[in-house]
C-alpha cells in the first residue's frame, strides 16, 4: 500500500477545489446529521453541510442508541461519550495507536481550529501545544476510509483551519505526539472500520451502544468491562471511609480493608500553570514564567505514580496494595511489576514486624496530609507528609474499626520520619519497648511516594496543563521488579 504524508501545503492547494464544489453544486450540500446533539457541537455543525456533499455523515455521539439503530450507509464522523474533552490518551492507548499506525492499518487527521497560514510541521506542533483544548482535535480512521479522511482534511482546510493527515509508517513520532496531546478524540465510523479488530480505543468503541439509562459504554468501575483485571485489583475503597480519631466507624461496606491506601491532595504555596518534561526531569512553570524544580526521583518511579493517580481517579479508590492472611497479593494494575509497587508491597508487611501484641487482623498505612513548599528560590521544592500506621479489626457487624493508630511526619529535606502521636482503644496495649523510630523509617519510602501522589493529584484536580514533553513522558518504561502472586 502506498505510504505518504499530506502536508499543509498539499491540503492548502485543495482548498480552492472544495470551496468551488460548495459554491457551484449547492444542491449536493445537504446536512446529514444523525442525531439532534450535533446542533450543540459547533465543530460538527460547521462542517456538516460540506461533509454531507462528500457522502460523510456526522454525529455528536457515535455510541448513541438512536444512532446505532440506523443502518450504516456511508462513513460517519463523530465523537464518543467516553472520550470527553481533555481525556488525553494513556500510555497504553498511545502504544496501541502507534503499533497499528506503523502497520499502515490506521491513520489520523490532526485539526487545529485556528486561522493561521500554511506552516511547517514543527511550527504546527508548537502552536498545537500552545492552544486550548477546544482547538485541538484528532480524528482516527481505518485504512479503508483514507478517501473519506482526505475529504475531511480538505473541508477543514477550506473552512480556514489547519489540518494534517498522517498515514503510513512515516512520521510516527509526529503523529504520535499529536495523538497523545489531543484534547478531543474523534473517529470515522464505517462498515470496514467496525470489522477491523483492534485495541485502538477509538476503533474499539465503534459499533457499540451506550448502556441503558447511561451515557457510557461501561459500568462506573473504570475497568472498561475487563472483569479479570477488576478481580485482581485490591478492594476498592477511599481511605476517608476508615474514619479518624474522632469518627472511627464510617465505612459503609462490610469489610476490613488493609494494606496501603494513599489519597491526599497536596497543598501548595505556589500556583503552577504547566507541568513540563524536558526528557530528563519534570518541572513546574507558573503563568509568569517562573520555574520550580522538583526533587530528584527516578523517572520510572515518577511514571508509575503518575499512572496510579490516573487509575485511582478513574475507579474512585485509594487502595494500592493488600496482602491477605494467606499471603496473596492484590495491587493496583498501575503499579503492578514496578519498583514502586514492589517497595509499597514490602512496606505493607512491616507493621506487624514492629507491633505484634495487638488482637487485630489488619494493618493499613494511609496519608493524612501532604504539603509542598518553595522554601528557597532556585532550590528544589520540598514536601512534608503526615501519615498513619493503623491496626484494624472488625466489630460484631464486620465493619472495620481502628484499634490503634500511630502518627508520623515525614520531611523530604531530611528524608526521615518522626513519630508524633497515637490514638485508639488499644494504644495502651502497645509494647513499652516498641521501636517507633524503626517503624517510621520502614515507611519512609511509602511517605515519599505519598508526597508525589499528592502533588500529581493536585495537578489533576487543578487541571494543570501537561502537554510539553507529555508524549515522551508517557512512553517511559516503568517496568521493574515483578509483583509476586504471594508474598
Amino acid at each position: 500500500m502506498k505510504k505518504y504524508f499530506l502536508s499543509y501545503k498539499t491540503l492548502h492547494y485543495a482548498n480552492a477545489l472544495v470551496v468551488a464544489a460548495l459554491v457551484f453544486f449547492p444542491a449536493l450540500v445537504a446536512a446529514e446529521s444523525l442525531d439532534e446533539g450535533v446542533l450543540e457541537d459547533a465543530f460538527l455543525l460547521t462542517l456538516s453541510d460540506a461533509l454531507g456533499a462528500y457522502d460523510i455523515d456526522v454525529t455528536s455521539n457515535l455510541n448513541s442508541r438512536e444512532v446505532m439503530r440506523q443502518r450504516i450507509q456511508r462513513p460517519r464522523l463523530g465523537r464518543f461519550p467516553d472520550l470527553p474533552t481533555d481525556s488525553l490518551a494513556s500510555s497504553e492507548e498511545i502504544a496501541n495507536w502507534e503499533t497499528a499506525y506503523l502497520e499502515s492499518e490506521i491513520g489520523g487527521v490532526a485539526i487545529l481550529l485556528d486561522e493561521i497560514p500554511a506552516i511547517t510541521t514543527e511550527v504546527f506542533t508548537g502552536r498545537w501545544l500552545d492552544s486550548d483544548g477546544e482547538k485541538r482535535l484528532f480524528i482516527t480512521f481505518f485504512q479503508d476510509d483514507l478517501a473519506a479522511a482526505e475529504k475531511l482534511a480538505d473541508v477543514v482546510s477550506a473552512y480556514g483551519h489547519v489540518s494534517d493527515l498522517y498515514f503510513g509508517a512515516e512520521h510516527v513520532a509526529a503523529a504520535g505526539q499529536l495523538y497523545a496531546t489531543a484534547a478531543q478524540r474523534l473517529a470515522i465510523d464505517s462498515r470496514s472500520a467496525r470489522r477491523y479488530r483492534s485495541e485502538v480505543t477509538e476503533l474499539d468503541f465503534l459499533g457499540e451502544r451506550v448502556r441503558r439509562k447511561s451515557t457510557s459504554l461501561f459500568v462506573d468501575d473504570g475497568n472498561r468491562g475487563d472483569d479479570s483485571q477488576a478481580r485482581r485489583e485490591p478492594s476498592v475503597f477511599l481511605k476517608e471511609t476508615l474514619g479518624d480519631e474522632f469518627n472511627q466507624s464510617t465505612i459503609e461496606a462490610i469489610i476490613v480493608p488493609g494494606g496501603v491506601a494513599l489519597g491526599e491532595i497536596a497543598s501548595l504555596n505556589f500556583v503552577p500553570s504547566d507541568l513540563i518534561f524536558d526528557g530528563k526531569e519534570l518541572m513546574l512553570v507558573g503563568e509568569d514564567g517562573e520555574n520550580w524544580r522538583l526533587p530528584e526521583i527516578d523517572l520510572a518511579d515518577a511514571k508509575a505514580l503518575f499512572d496510579y493517580v490516573t487509575r485511582s481517579e478513574a475507579i474512585n479508590s485509594d487502595a494500592i496494595v493488600d496482602i491477605d492472611g494467606e499471603g496473596r497479593v492484590r495491587i493496583s494494575s498501575a503499579l503492578r511489576d514496578t519498583d514502586v509497587g514492589f517497595a509499597i508491597m514490602h512496606a505493607d508487611t512491616q507493621p506487624f514486624e514492629f507491633v505484634s501484641n495487638l488482637p487485630v487482623t489488619k494493618s493499613v498505612i494511609i496519608d493524612s496530609g501532604v504539603d509542598w513548599q518553595q522554601v528557597e528560590k532556585g532550590e528544589p521544592l520540598q514536601f512534608e507528609v503526615d501519615y498513619e500506621v493503623r491496626f484494624l479489626s472488625a466489630d460484631n457487624m464486620r465493619i472495620a474499626q481502628t484499634r490503634a493508630a500511630l502518627k508520623y511526619e515525614y520531611a523530604s529535606e531530611r528524608e526521615s520520619s518522626e513519630y508524633s502521636d497515637s490514638w485508639g482503644r488499644y494504644v495502651g496495649r502497645l509494647d513499652d519497648n516498641l521501636d517507633y523510630s524503626g517503624l517510621g523509617q520502614s515507611m519512609a519510602g511509602v511517605a515519599t511516594y505519598a508526597g508525589w501522589l499528592g502533588l500529581f493529584r493536585r495537578l489533576h484536580e487543578d487541571q494543570v496543563s501537561f502537554l510539553r514533553g507529555r508524549y515522551q513522558f508517557m512512553k517511559i518504561d516503568k517496568s521493574g521488579k515483578r509483583t509476586p502472586s504471594r508474598y
